[in-house]
């Protein structure tokens, strides 16, 4: 699954291309890293999904 598709999906974000705007901006972090990447896909798991200061999300992909 996409970065943006994930965060429109989890609510964290109110669109893709708003969630697109984000990770460009540096304000998305994954298990604690910056995503910096667009592109990047995630695979199944657990993950902490971080967006700006205060919206965090636990994630489970299957």
């Amino acid at each position: 699954l996409g970065v943006g598709a994930l965060l429109k999906s989890a609510g964290l974000a109110p669109s893709t291309s708003e969630a697109n705007r984000l990770i460009d901006g540096g304000g998305v972090r994954i298990d604690g890293s910056v995503v910096g990447d667009r592109g990047l896909k995630l695979a199944a798991g657990t993950y902490v999904v971080q967006v700006g200061k205060r919206k965090f999300a636990r994630v489970t992909l299957s």
